[in-house]
């Protein structure tokens, strides 16, 4: 398998106004083409802080990250949003617009993107069969469960097929028996050749057989 993630030798420190913190200090980890991955660590460890810099959010103070054999560090504003096309992400407070229909928060994700709107009916109907639910498309987030909400973040990140799917502790507002409900769908997607690269500290999926685990050691502040 050829790597499509890499994190080069990464240094950050956050800068309050009274407190400074040291996040990483010479962090390095690589993950392969389709392995599923699953990032350890303790509250505070920095695992949101590698997803967001896979998101071109938040940039290292040193060191690189490379996606695709691309630095995402050294895109210009304009690259971004195609960029993050291939790339599905899934919060754990899930980040839906209350107003808006599953279908139409799916919709959205399409558009943010500017991915081509001419299938979307067709992409979103078949992404929602493969989640099993169908019957939620025309539900509000008020409508349904934690689960159910966290489902369709999943179809929302899927619905563009990207190579790379990333979940920021994606099971931490669900109830436990939830967490084996999304390891299963992981497992699928996982299955059908996707990238999976989960932060997480449920041992329901941080423990789970036939993953890749990285952790990350705290650094001394």
């Amino acid at each position: 398998m050829a790597e499509i993630i890499r994190f080069s030798s990464i240094a950050k420190t956050y800068h309050g106004e009274e407190l400074e913190t040291k996040v990483f200090t010479d962090f390095s980890a690589s993950v392969e083409r389709g392995e599923f991955a699953v990032l350890t660590g303790v509250s505070g460890s920095g695992k949101t802080t590698l997803i967001k810099m896979l998101l071109a959010d938040v940039k290292p103070d040193a060191g690189d990250v490379i996606v695709n054999g691309k630095s995402v560090i050294s895109l210009k504003p304009r690259q971004i949003p195609v960029y993050r096309r291939g790339l599905g992400v899934i919060f754990q407070d899930y980040k839906l617009v209350k107003e808006s229909t599953a279908e139409d928060n799916i919709r959205l994700a399409m558009m943010a993107t500017g991915a081509p709107l001419a299938d979307a009916n067709k992409k979103i109907w078949n992404v929602a069969k493969l989640l099993g639910i169908t019957e939620l498309l025309k539900r509000k987030p008020d409508e349904m469960s934690g689960g159910q909400q966290q489902k369709i973040c999943l179809a929302r990140a899927l619905v563009n097929n990207p190579p790379i799917l990333l979940a920021d502790e994606p099971t931490a507002n669900l109830d436990p028996g939830y967490s084996k409900e999304i390891m299963r769908l992981f497992k699928i997607i996982h299955n059908m050749g996707y990238t999976l690269f989960v932060a997480t500290q449920d041992p329901v999926i941080a423990e789970a057989e036939g993953i890749k685990r990285i952790r990350i050691r705290s650094q001394v502040l």
